[in-house]
């Protein structure tokens, strides 16, 4: 026998069972925990052998004492309420800010949008007033039966009697204006407030019988069957586009007989219609439209007395027209370049003498045409002016960049001093010619004998 086992003390034995025993409890633990852990991997976990594992694996959870993990747990929330007060910090002043930028875009458009309302009230007002209206010319409004305030507010804005078509039909709604107007023409002036013009149109006595125009120099046929038909002088632009290209004025106006009529010319009274101010009668016929003014023509030509500087007294265009070697109707075809071309009375005489010389010599001077820009759109004025399905292709016959002397007619109704510049141009050797607008406005002419003297006044001109 053993003498160390024999005098061994029973209670040491004991304790050192139960320190075996806890010994291996937690060995059962730390298997139980690995067994944990390969589950969550994905392996197979190892069961434990009782029911007394699983016991000492709830019991002992962790290396730390309670003490510890009631540290951590403090540290922990501690740590939340930091971050949310964080938070709420950060919140605080995005939302500090936002609500700046809110004040400031609400600021900006509550000031854009009352100085935009100002000042629609303020030409609304003025408008309404007519306080910038001072001019007292009138213009000719026709209003058609039936026709609402909403169209009359557009024909008086068009014809610039208002400003605003919005505010007047605003005025006249809000006030039950304009109820009673008839139809008819009326012309009204142009310094009028709303209520003088309500009033005017109104009164049945302002409707007119007769109408007053001024039909001003350069204007062609197409704009004035239009201003006329506009006015209600008539109301039929195809008869008087007809009437036009007819020979059923020849016998009273024999003048006319000399006109050259071909299949490029496009109306053969073009260049006729005296430009000046006449007294209608409201749908007048046709006929009796076109007399006023070929009986101004032939006043105007044949009776009227012109002073010219080549001469010592007064004659009349006809006379002065039969010295200068061309016919009546190859002068008014010049007078209606010369009115198309020229900026004042003094460039009339100057330009006038470009297309006699042109005409005359320009071949030896290797200058074939008149290349003048105011024939290139004839029978319109400006390439907008020409339809547009037809405005790729339009090719006038009228133009004299191509072609050699005069158009096959006139392109519109010139005026007394434009005939007088055609009949007597200046005596010049000019050949070439060119305008030049300045900043202010003001045209400015300038003349050349020479294509390199021409060259230099396009780039004065500012047109190079």
């Amino acid at each position: 026998m053993d003498s160390s086992k024999k005098y061994e003390n029973p209670d040491n034995s004991q304790d050192e069972a139960e320190v075996k025993e806890y010994r291996k409890r937690r060995v059962d633990g730390f298997k139980l925990n690995i067994n944990s852990d390969s589950e969550d991997l994905g392996t197979a976990p190892i069961k434990p052998e009782s029911a007394s594992n699983e016991k000492s694996f709830d019991e002992i959870t962790s290396f730390s004492d309670e003490s510890t993990k009631a540290q951590i747990e403090r540290d922990s929330k501690r740590e939340l309420r930091r971050q949310k007060q964080e938070e709420k910090k950060i919140l605080s002043i995005k939302s500090a800010r936002n609500k700046k930028v809110y004040r400031f875009a609400w600021l900006a458009m509550v000031i854009i949008t009352s100085v935009v309302i100002g000042q629609f009230l303020i030409l609304g007002c003025n408008d309404f007033l007519a306080a910038n209206r001072s001019d007292s010319q009138t213009e000719i409004i026709k209003i058609e039966t039936g026709e609402g305030v909403n169209s009359i507010a557009k024909k008086l804005e068009k014809k610039r009697v208002i400003n605003s078509a919005t505010f007047f039909s605003l005025f006249c709604n809000l006030t039950n204006q304009i109820e009673s107007v008839e139809p008819g023409i009326y012309q009204i002036p142009k310094n009028k407030d709303y209520l003088g013009i309500v009033n005017y149109l109104e009164y049945t006595g302002n409707r007119q019988n007769t109408i007053t125009l001024q039909i001003t120099e350069g204007t062609n046929v197409i704009e004035l069957v239009d201003e006329l038909y506009a006015a209600g002088v008539t109301t039929d632009r195809d008869e008087f586009i007809r009437l036009c290209n007819s020979d059923e004025f020849d016998e009273e106006y024999t003048f006319l007989k000399e006109v050259e009529v071909s299949e490029e010319r496009v109306y053969k009274l073009e260049g006729y219609l005296f430009p000046d101010t006449y007294e209608f009668y409201l749908d007048e016929d046709p006929v009796i439209t076109i007399k006023r003014f070929l009986s101004n023509f032939e006043t105007r030509v044949f009776e009227a007395e012109y002073e010219f500087a080549d001469e010592d007294t007064p004659i009349t265009l006809i006379d002065k027209i039969d010295k200068c070697g061309y016919t009546l109707d190859e002068v008014v075809n010049i007078a209606s370049l010369v009115q198309g071309e020229a900026k004042d009375e003094e460039d009339m005489y100057n330009v006038s003498s470009v297309i006699y010389n042109r005409l005359s010599y320009g071949v030896s001077q290797d200058i074939h045409s008149l290349g003048l820009d105011s024939t290139q759109y004839y029978p319109y004025k400006s390439a907008e002016d020409v339809p547009e399905e037809i405005r790729d292709t339009f090719k006038s016959a009228y133009e004299t960049y191509d072609t050699t002397g005069l158009p096959p007619g006139a392109i519109c109704s010139p005026g007394a001093q434009a005939l007088c510049a055609a009949a007597a141009p200046a005596d010049t050797d000019y050949l070439y010619f060119c305008h030049g607008t300045e900043d202010d406005g003001t045209v400015t002419a300038y003349y050349a004998t020479t294509f390199y003297e021409h060259q230099n006044n396009i780039m004065l001109a500012g047109l190079s």
